[in-house]
């Protein structure tokens, strides 16, 4: 009997030792993961170079822009998998009044692109003939351009959801329904 509860015993720590084990690796992986997804989540700049103080109208963009105080303008493209994940953050809610939209349609139809995710309004851009990314000579997305009064003052990728919200520059808040809303 006592020979038969020390091998339950001795089995029952080598199954608690192997455990502790996996939990170690776990958390090292999930540490590893953090770090990536960090790193992964950082906006890279993108250099302006000679548009930097030009009017946005310059290059297609509305009249309105020269105007700003403080805007963002959001390049999306209808086949980046990052452009749609932050076209369904903003799916259905009215565009935030600092935030322009600039869809361009990689392939098909941006107007499908545009329906599929709510983007209505008058700050939505369909940029089908791609005028205003070859004035500005864009070829990545998504991308935020970044107006300061009715300037251009910088430019960097928006890898996440979380960026585009941390970028915009009138602060949100979000409700319960999930949607982001302007602060008053």
């Amino acid at each position: 009997m006592t020979t038969v509860l020390l091998i339950v015993i001795c089995l029952l720590a080598v199954v608690l030792f192997v455990q502790i084990g996996a939990q170690v690796e776990l958390f090292q992986q999930v540490k590893q993961i953090r770090g990536y997804l960090d790193m992964e989540d950082k906006p890279t700049p993108v250099e302006l170079g000679t548009l930097e103080g030009a009017p946005p109208s310059r290059f297609g963009l509305p009249a309105a822009l020269d105007e700003a105080e403080r805007a963002m303008v959001l390049f999306l493209s209808n086949k980046c998998e990052t452009c749609h994940n932050l076209a369904s953050a903003l799916r259905g809610g009215a565009v935030p009044p600092s935030m322009w939209v600039v869809v361009v349609p990689v392939s098909g139809d941006g107007n499908e692109f545009i329906a599929e995710f709510g983007l209505y309004g008058e700050r939505v851009i369909l940029d089908e003939d791609e005028r205003i990314v070859g004035s500005i000579g864009l070829d990545i997305t998504p991308v935020a351009l970044h107006v300061t009064e009715g300037k251009l003052t910088r430019a960097h990728t928006v890898p996440t959801v979380r960026q585009m919200y941390a970028a915009a520059p009138v602060p949100y808040k979000h409700n319960l329904a999930g949607k982001p809303s302007v602060r008053h």
